[in-house]
């Protein structure tokens, strides 16, 4: 027998589909096609052997779309009369479960979204749509209808299914393959970048470089307004939205991964990302700009510290923060924003001209810095900032805080400024040796605002103010000076007789002498005060004396408390 697919359903006077064993054979079976609708003959007669029964066409004619719309009738009758269907896996990683309905309506017409599903489940107030793909899937225009209406909908695929009703009931009742979410009000929020959930894609992943794709979370509607879909305020049944960079058209869609974004109503060619980045960036200072009363701009300013001219430990090239100090442009008289603007003498044009009313004296650059979308602009006198864009990410800092806030360079600015910042925002660590009066002592890196801690027991400080040393060079050097000073302290690790040795891949120091004179074994361990067999290592002493040359140190005494 032929492994053609024989069009075994139809649909009778009463719409209603009927198998070709149901119906008398010939041309007084009454029924019509499912999609073209012409009047179909039964050919039902015999035992089957020789022949299949099926349905023909009265005219002749090899009706391509015909088992489909039988196939799509089929599934639509299944759902309406079981009222129940298994769900797809959400996106957020949940199994899908089977869904039963309160009722369902088929193939109704939707006046807000001008769309007419193929069937809508019903449970009290919430609703869900249900489409059956064979031929076309969802297109990508009724999909961005769909999400834009809030409407949780999913797409069962019913290629690979045949024309049985009882495999149909099977397959949408109990199976969770060959079927997606267009959008799972449980996971709606609208995000963009690789769907990873916890991340994105941008131009220096793996992942872009295989693909060769970002999430694109901005567009124009057709009104010229710039629309961020992470705002969720786009609505494909009121608009229609332009792609920045290639002025066609786009829809709102979902990928596999539940991350809503704009994508090319015609899927090919694709324009470049980076031609997208560059531009959104553009329109999103532009319309920031024109959208406020203040336009903050972020500048890298060298502050140092408040107490500069009282603090001991004061040094002039650590003791500075980097701060990013904002500025309102707007207040500074700066009232204009241009696009694409050519300065004269120059063969370029500038991404953003930021000017006052009547001069372009002072007036500031934006370029944008989109990889391989990028205009040098350096060799202009202005004051210059770069922003780079590489995902989007970096698009939203552009949109939700002061320019320069995210990856940005600043050419042609004043870097020196009057303010000073607080101690506790200089990040400086400073190397502090504590003796105590039990003879034991601790070494630290410590902050400008905790250099003047110290315990109760403390009995002496060395501060290592200007040059530090390393931390074992610093602690052997303090020691050292205790030694000199006949301060109470454990000296072992100034001992000619404290060696290091190799056990099971651990280094450990111990004294030499515990064998033959019952000294610790492991005296840093145990820091024994007043050894009597200490004798002074005189190559570590001559090599730390040698050393700190150009290290400032500060001594303080204290009575323990």
């Amino acid at each position: 027998m032929s492994s053609k697919a024989y069009l075994t359903w139809a649909l009778n006077q009463e719409g209603d589909l009927v198998h070709v064993d149901e119906v008398p054979n010939g041309n007084e079976c009454c029924c019509v096609c499912p999609h073209c609708k012409s009047a179909l003959c039964a050919k039902n007669g015999g035992d089957g052997e020789k022949m299949i029964h099926h349905f023909a066409h009265l005219s002749g004619a090899d009706c391509v779309g015909a088992v489909e719309s039988a196939l799509h009738k089929m599934a639509k009758d299944v759902l309406s009369e079981s009222k129940c269907v298994f769900l797809p896996n959400r996106f957020d990683g949940r199994l899908g479960e089977q869904h039963r309905f309160d009722r369902v309506e088929v193939e109704f017409y939707d006046k807000d979204t001008r769309l007419r599903p193929d069937c809508i489940g019903y449970n009290e107030d919430k609703s869900l749509w249900i489409e059956f793909k064979r031929t076309h899937a969802v297109d990508t225009k009724k999909r961005g209808k769909i999400i834009s209406a809030h409407i949780d909908c999913i797409e069962i695929d019913l290629n690979g299914c045949s024309l049985d009703p009882v495999a149909i009931k099977e397959f949408i009742m109990n199976s969770v393959e060959n079927r997606k979410w267009i959008r799972d009000i449980s996971v709606s929020n609208r995000k963009a970048g690789h769907a990873s959930g916890s991340g994105y894609c941008d131009r220096y992943d793996d992942y872009y470089d295989e693909y060769r794709r970002l999430n694109r979370t901005f567009a124009k509607d057709n009104n010229g307004q710039l629309v961020n879909l992470r705002d969720d305020m786009a609505n494909m049944n009121e608009h229609s939205y332009y792609c920045l960079a290639c002025g066609k058209e786009m829809t709102i869609d979902v990928d596999d991964d539940g991350s809503y974004l704009f994508t090319h109503v015609e899927e090919q060619p694709l324009c470049e990302d980076d031609l997208y980045l560059h531009e959104a960036a553009k329109e999103i200072i532009y319309a920031k700009f024109h959208a406020s009363n203040d336009f903050p701009i972020s500048i890298p300013q060298h502050l140092p510290c408040c107490d500069s001219s009282a603090c001991a430990f004061y040094n002039q090239e650590e003791c500075v923060k980097d701060k990013h100090i904002p500025y309102d442009l707007k207040k500074h008289g700066y009232v204009e924003c241009l696009k694409d603007y050519m300065f004269p003498n120059t063969k370029y044009k500038c991404d953003l001209v930021i000017k006052r009313a009547d001069t372009f004296d002072q007036a500031i650059i934006i370029s944008i810095d989109a990889g391989s979308c990028h205009v040098d602009v350096t060799s202009l006198d202005n004051r210059i900032v770069e922003l780079e864009v590489y995902n989007e990410e970096s698009l939203m800092t552009l949109q939700d805080n002061a320019i320069g806030e995210g990856r940005a360079t600043f050419l042609n600015f004043k870097k020196n400024n009057s303010g000073t910042v607080d101690r506790t925002e200089i990040d400086r660590g400073i190397e502090k040796f504590e003796l105590f009066s039990s003879g034991k002592h601790h070494l630290d890196i410590v902050s400008c605002s905790e250099i003047n801690n110290r315990k109760r027991s403390t009995v002496c400080e060395i501060i290592f103010a200007e040059q530090t040393m390393g931390l074992y060079e610093a602690k052997i050097y303090s020691l050292l000076k205790c030694y000199q000073k006949k301060r109470k302290a454990c000296y072992c690790e100034l001992c000619f007789f404290l060696s290091e040795v190799n056990s099971y891949g651990l280094t450990e120091k111990i004294c030499r002498r515990y064998k033959t004179k019952g000294t610790p074994q492991y005296p840093i361990r145990e820091a024994p005060i007043d050894c009597e067999y200490f004798s002074l290592n005189r190559t570590l002493v001559a090599n730390i004396e040698r050393d700190p040359t150009d290290v400032t140190v500060i001594e303080r005494e204290f009575e323990p408390i």
